[in-house]
């Protein structure tokens, strides 16, 4: 049999219905302007980041090179202005790109970092534009097309608003160069200025449609994982419903014989101790008459408390075997461990409380029970072991009840723990 784990009572999944509704709602709906709910947006930012940033950081050193190399088209068009270039492309763009970068990093804003791609682009166009400015000649004003691959180059990088930022500023300022430089062929403003607003309107709209399917194909996914976190949910609810004990939140009686049967496996093949534990509830069929059913429900989840934290490691297993029985199942216990064991659970039970009127053995609620050590050989079945631990309960019972008598490998069969309360 296949193991399968108890979750903790009340397990779920966090959040998963909420988000899946909110998901396909957003679907539903669309998002035009390319804005998700508040939580769907900070998530979509969340999520995206380390690629973005991963892409940020190879943009901005290309940037930087690019950048430079325009030192070119300085020293062709307009060699007056070189000095002033270098200083500009070498020492002051670069730097600050890296320093921004490093920067960035240490904040790790998702949302602030997309405007500071834009930052950086309007970073570039008013270097640019000073550079331009400084330029003479009939051909100086040819020189504000360079603002176009600073345009194209951002937007292909940014998220939609602020490309639509960073291209009214450059914009903008490609307005300002053509008006304070002269045109002596009365060609070029309105040519730069035509590239201008086509270049930046083709490659806004591809922006916006990458983006757009970049969202979707989010939305797409989280829904997907949404479903499959609800799915999860609801099988671990299944899975503990089938094998857990509504009432006491241990594991029942099919849990219990398919982990028994696992435990008693792997100790018969690799020659290991197990210990089994049956016990039962004093006189609790008097406790339900004297009492009531739902003060003997009370008395039975107290119980299968005291006996869950009675055992210590995590790989032991407390199961309601039937009514008012319990077991305990422990792999690697001897009969010392065992014995330990069962101190334990006595001096848990007896903390209760639990006031019983009506036993005739003890004015509060206890246990009787047997529990057998054994090193199983490769003949033997696991319902023996059983058979030998209600075996041990019932002269336990015999003897007067609320005793626990262990046997074992090298236990003696009329040994009892009534003196270990």
């Amino acid at each position: 049999m296949t193991s399968v784990d108890i979750l903790p009572s009340g397990g779920t999944v966090r959040g998963t219905p909420d988000q899946a509704e909110l998901v396909d709602h957003t679907i539903a709906k669309g998002f035009a302007w390319l804005m998700f709910p508040a939580e769907l947006e900070r998530r979509f930012l969340r999520d995206m980041a380390p690629k973005r940033f991963l892409l940020m950081v190879i943009a901005g050193l290309a940037s930087i090179v690019l950048f430079a190399s325009v030192i070119i088209a300085d020293y062709l068009m307009m060699p007056s202005v070189v000095p002033l270039a270098l200083f500009i492309r070498g020492l002051v763009y670069g730097p600050l790109i890296i320093v921004g970068l490093v920067v960035l990093h240490r904040m790790n804003s998702p949302a602030f970092n997309e405007w500071t791609v834009a930052g950086a682009g309007v970073w570039a166009t008013l270097l640019q534009s000073y550079i331009i400015l400084q330029g003479t000649g009939p051909w100086a004003v040819a020189r504000v097309v360079e603002l176009n691959i600073i345009v194209v180059y951002t937007c292909a990088l940014a998220r939609f608003w602020p490309a639509v930022v960073l291209a009214a500023i450059v914009g903008a300022m490609h307005v300002l160069l053509v008006g304070a430089m002269p045109d002596g062929t009365g060609i070029l403003v309105p040519t730069t200025t035509l590239l201008m607003v086509t270049s930046t309107a083709f490659v806004l709209y591809g922006n916006y449609k990458l983006e757009h399917d970049e969202r979707m194909a989010f939305l797409l996914n989280a829904r997907e994982e949404a479903l499959h976190a609800e799915l999860k949910a609801t099988n671990e609810r299944l899975t503990r419903m089938a094998t857990t004990d509504a009432l006491t939140q241990v594991a029942n009686r099919r849990y219990f014989e398919g982990f028994l049967d696992e435990c008693w496996q792997r100790a018969q093949a690799q020659r290991r101790v197990l210990s089994l534990m049956v016990l039962d509830v004093d006189y609790f069929k008097l406790y339900n008459d004297l009492y009531g059913h739902q003060a003997g429900d009370r008395c039975l989840v107290g119980v299968a408390q005291a006996l869950s934290s009675s055992i210590r490691r995590p790989g032991d297993l407390v199961a309601r075997w039937g009514g008012e029985e319990f077991v305990i199942v422990m792999m690697d216990t001897d009969e010392v461990a065992a014995a330990a064991a069962v101190a334990r659970i006595r001096e848990a039970v007896a903390h209760l409380g639990l006031v019983h009127g009506a036993s005739p053995c003890a004015d509060r609620v206890t246990l009787s029970g047997g529990c057998v050590t054994v090193r199983p050989d490769a003949q033997a079945e696991w319902v023996q072991l059983v058979q030998m631990a209600d075996e041990a309960l019932y002269r336990a019972k015999a003897a007067g009840r609320d005793r626990i008598v262990l046997t074992g490998d090298d236990v003696a069969p009329d040994m009892t723990a009534g003196a270990l309360a």
